[in-house]
């Protein structure tokens, strides 16, 4: 994707200054935009394979109905059939056309009609699947689908969450329209260049560069969302710019935290670690294999690891760290966030998760207290939702060969089931244990230096000794415990005074000494240690 800068004159950027690759096809979206997310294929094929197949009806999940409607609509010239779409409040509408077919709004009628017209046609019925709690629509629905066997004819069903029902499901075939990939997404950002130039009093002021670079933050979202995002850069100032890609990288944290499934991180700069000096050896072994280059060289991306061990001791920093020291963007998955009251949607809600990492690709997913939602002991406590929560992520795990490093956390290893932790789920399981007395020191030297006070007045060698037993966690809150007594003292933070923090606090490894020596006893020879 090519774009030339505007000259330091500023005149308004007309499309044909802009060299592009290839030039979008006229309508909502361009032909790039018939792949789906990741798989580099036509959509509009494999729609149009589905409907030659002689499948009378196909159940397409979406929110994205406008595009969907612009692939029909692709398919059907393909076929040389019309293409109708219908919905409760239009009606029966030809493609094309402004008027909907007399007397068909309402469901029943409008099969009526489908069922007495032999001509061929691709039909898209827009929300339709609420009305399967009617029997007697299901009914109709089952009389109707053998009039659809035509190779030149098919029901499309689509909306949030569409299934078909157990009366017609054979008959059937579910359809995952894909989030877009980099290729459709360079082709929506070219079009909306093009429209806002042509259009509106909008200066582009982008290059090459900064075209490529907006493209891949806004992976992962919809192609309307991306062009609402686009949009918004635009209107704000009248201008886009280099300077936006900061816009779009909020506004797609914001989009993505909407779905309540995934919490997006930006790639930042790392932020200082002390100890797990082994597990940063492995990980910097794997710096860039994400990227082409390993591909050609001959290398499979790596799959991710596992990091289990006692509370407080970095695992959550080390996976912000991971994303932050290969520059990829980082999104957080809570387990307990997807569970919900309806019977299905949880497992849906994982699949969307999913979906959105791959498309992200290159990224980092960070799954937090992974035992929370694969837990081994719910039975059926939950209606057996667990255990196909964690039949959907396993065969995730082990069959996807996108660029997402899963880096997940555990505390409780009796929660976790086995299956979980068979070899080819993740690259190495690690045990994270409390921090050695040299891990400590730099963790005291770390904190004290990041409020401002010289490391050098302390000794850090007797500090260290004093906190034997000591997580990260608990040596900053000893740090932090320290600030308070001195500034209520009306004196500065000294050696004595945060020794006595540390010799007066009881740490968790004393707290729960049989859970820490549980824990040190089933990773010996099970797991690699960070250290």
């Amino acid at each position: 994707m090519r774009f030339r800068l505007l000259s330091c004159s500023g005149t308004l950027a007309h499309p044909s200054r802009l060299r592009t690759i290839s030039v979008a096809t006229a309508g909502a979206y361009s032909d790039a935009d018939s792949r789906p997310g990741g798989q580099g294929s036509d959509s509009a094929r494999d729609l149009e394979i589905l409907i030659r197949s002689r499948y009378p009806v196909v159940a397409v999940d979406t929110l994205e109905e406008d595009r969907l409607r612009a692939l029909l609509g692709r398919v059907a010239r393909r076929l040389d059939v019309p293409l109708f779409t219908w919905s409760r409040t239009q009606g029966l509408v030809r493609e094309g056309k402004d008027q909907p077919t007399y007397d068909t709004a309402d469901p029943f009628k409008m099969l009526a009609h489908l069922e007495a017209s032999a001509a061929p046609g691709v039909v898209l019925l827009a929300d339709f699947h609420p009305y399967f709690d009617d029997p007697l629509l299901v009914r109709k629905l089952r009389e109707i689908l053998p009039a659809f066997t035509d190779d030149r004819r098919a029901l499309i069903l689509s909306g949030h969450g569409v299934r078909l029902p157990p009366e017609i499901g054979m008959q059937g075939v579910p359809y995952k329209l894909s989030l877009p990939d980099l290729e459709a997404i360079q082709a929506a950002l070219r079009q909306v260049v093009r429209r806002a130039a042509l259009e509106e009093d909008v200066r582009i002021e982008i290059g090459e560069v900064e075209a490529d670079g907006m493209a891949r933050e806004l992976q992962g979202l919809t192609l309307d969302e991306i062009h609402r995002i686009l949009r918004r850069a635009m209107v704000t100032d009248g201008r886009l710019t280099a300077s936006d890609i900061q816009m779009i990288r909020e506004a797609k944290r914001d989009t993505v935290a909407q779905s309540g499934l995934l919490e997006f991180f930006p790639a930042a700069s790392p932020e200082p670690i002390g100890g797990m000096d082994s597990l940063r050896a492995w990980l910097e072994k794997r710096h860039g294999a994400l990227g082409p280059e390993a591909r050609e060289f001959g290398l499979e991306p790596p799959r991710g690891v596992l990091l289990m061990g006692v509370q407080g001791c970095g695992k959550s920093l080390m996976a912000r760290n991971v994303a932050a020291e290969w520059e990829l963007p980082l999104v957080r998955l809570d387990p307990a966030s997807l569970y919900d009251k309806y019977v299905g949607e949880t497992e849906r809600n994982l699949r969307q998760a999913l979906d959105t990492a791959d498309a992200m690709s290159p990224v980092v997913l960070w799954i937090d207290e992974i035992e929370k939602g694969f837990a081994r002991d719910a039975g059926e406590a939950d209606g057996g939702v667990s255990g196909r929560l964690l039949g959907t992520f396993l065969t995730w795990l082990q069959e996807r060969d996108s660029g997402v490093f899963v880096v997940a956390t555990a505390n409780d290893v009796d929660r976790l089931p086995p299956e979980l932790l068979r070899k080819g789920r993740f690259d190495e399981v690690f045990f994270v244990d409390l921090p050695g007395v040299s891990a400590r020191r730099d963790i005291l030297a770390l904190h004290l230096a990041r409020r401002g006070r010289d490391p050098g007045r302390f000794d850090l060698d007797r500090l260290a000794g004093a906190a034997e037993g000591f997580s990260g966690s608990e040596l900053e809150q000893a740090v932090v415990a320290g600030l308070y007594t001195a500034f209520a003292e009306k004196t500065d933070l000294d050696h004595e005074t945060l020794l006595a923090e540390i010799e007066t606090a009881v740490p968790l490894s004393v707290t729960l000494s049989e859970r820490v020596g549980s824990l040190r006893r089933w990773a010996d020879g099970r797991a690699v240690p960070a250290a």
